[in-house]
């Protein structure tokens, strides 16, 4: 089936990523963790570090389409509003650490402006798994993943 006139094949998974429903949260989670570490594998830090930020956004918001239990901490929250949500999460007894997102972001930014990295990736990769087990993102199969996201693309 060709796609209609004006739109790209890929504009369903761009749309995919605007949803906040958990299935779709997880599977961009798991995408952006995969496709992150592919990155750094390559050397490409700052796509890599960007694309573990993104996948730490969707395990945030899989977790609180997953858990309704969260949203007295939530109501007056922006779930836009990344660092916002974080705290929230940690108030909420997911997340130990308060500052751990503050650190990640500060990697992100500093990766996005200099164009380089000088962090231990391990370290990064490390504090950044940790979170996605929290929210529930990892661990998973690669199997899983891969057919998850055929099935997405064939609907």
């Amino acid at each position: 089936m060709l796609p209609e006139e004006g739109t790209m094949p890929y504009d369903d998974l761009l749309n995919a990523a605007k949803k906040t429903d958990a299935h779709t949260a997880l599977l961009c989670a798991r995408l952006n963790l995969r496709g992150g570490k592919r990155r750094l594998q390559k050397g490409l830090t700052v796509a890599g570090v960007v694309a573990l930020y993104d996948s730490i956004l969707f395990g945030m918001r899989y977790y609180i389409a997953k858990h309704k239990s969260c949203a007295l901490f939530l109501e007056y929250i922006d779930l836009s509003d990344a660092v916002s949500l974080f705290h929230a999460l940690t108030r909420a007894g997911v997340f130990d650490d308060p500052y751990a997102f503050n650190r990640l972001s500060l990697i992100m930014e500093r990766a996005l402006w200099q164009r380089s990295l000088s962090f231990d990736i391990d370290a990064i990769l490390e504090e950044i798994e940790k979170m996605l087990t929290k929210l529930g993102v990892i661990p998973f199969s690669e199997n899983i993943l891969l057919r998850k996201s055929r099935t997405s693309y064939q609907s």
